[in-house]
């Protein structure tokens, strides 16, 4: 329960894993609709998205008679910039590769964020967890792969959004002890409107027709995302979620039909069992609850 008290699992099953795959879920929505949006830079795709966010997270907080007070505003700024330059990246390397290739490079997340666990917040990980994340790259590479004619400029921006996101993962992390999720999801578009618009006014185009609802989608996609992720890092170490984020890429594979990707096939079919069986044997190992006090 957020704002004041412990969270107490259930035995045997931890909640963090439902929000991670809700998480992967939203993200999956907000990548098909910006790659619905070729015509709309990236910057722009940015300020809408965090336009949409502050509305209804403001709302959600008054709803909730949550205090718009914050306890590490310096460590609230460097998660948002983090996680400006990731979305501004994975825009990019969205609009420069196929939904499903991008996703998939996306996903290098945990090697990055293991790093970070290890380095900076002392996670210790076991031989079964790093198998389980192996396993669960085999799986991606399955589902999609690496494109032989993917551009070097899409896959740089697909890794840079992995780096800057393991960083603000790990950060939500630390601030999910002492921050309400709300807050924390707040802070990003206050952080991000100001530098979208300062960064990418030249570039504004009008979004015309169904263009806005694409955008809509985008915004309440991303929200839903946040939100969702804030929650189950509080319940998982920062690769342990990220891991369990590897289902993006099955629902990006899906949603890509949509996006002109054209239907699974067995390879890719293969590939999200792996996944599955990745995420089990991660989950065989008991993760710790953070209390939020």
């Amino acid at each position: 329960m957020v704002g004041g008290h412990q969270m107490i699992p259930v035995k045997g099953f931890n909640p963090g894993t439902l929000w991670m795959i809700a998480s992967a879920a939203s993200f999956s929505v907000m990548a098909l609709a910006a790659k619905l949006l070729p015509e709309i830079p990236a910057f722009e795709k940015v300020f809408f998205r965090s336009l949409i966010s502050v509305v209804m997270t403001i709302y959600a907080l008054r709803a909730a008679g949550i205090s718009f007070h914050a306890n590490r505003k310096w460590m609230l700024l460097l998660r948002s910039i983090f996680g400006f330059g990731g979305l501004v990246c994975y825009f990019e390397a969205i609009a420069r590769l196929p939904l499903g290739t991008s996703v998939t490079i996306y996903n290098t997340t945990p090697i990055f964020a293991a790093i970070i666990g290890i380095v900076v917040l002392k996670e210790h990980h076991g031989p079964k967890r790093i198998a389980s994340i192996l396993l669960a790259i085999v799986g991606i590479a399955f589902i999609k792969g690496f494109s032989a004619n993917a551009p070097s400029d899409g896959v740089i921006f697909g890794l840079l959004t992995a780096f800057f996101s393991s960083i603000a993962y790990s950060l939500v992390r630390i601030l999910g002890k002492t921050e309400n999720p709300l807050i924390i999801v707040l802070a990003f578009p206050l952080v991000s409107i100001p530098l979208s618009i300062a960064l990418g006014a030249t570039d504004f185009r009008m979004p015309s027709g169904i263009e806005w609802w694409w955008l809509l989608a985008l915004g309440v996609g991303t929200q839903g995302g946040q939100v969702c992720l804030t929650h189950g890092l509080r319940h998982h170490t920062a690769t342990r979620a990220t891991q369990i984020g590897f289902v993006g890429v099955i629902f990006a594979m899906f949603f890509g039909v949509f996006a002109g990707d054209g239907l699974p096939g067995s390879v890719e079919i293969v590939g999200a069992l792996l996944v599955f069986w990745g995420i089990y044997l991660g989950a065989q190992q008991s993760a710790t609850v953070i209390s939020i006090k």
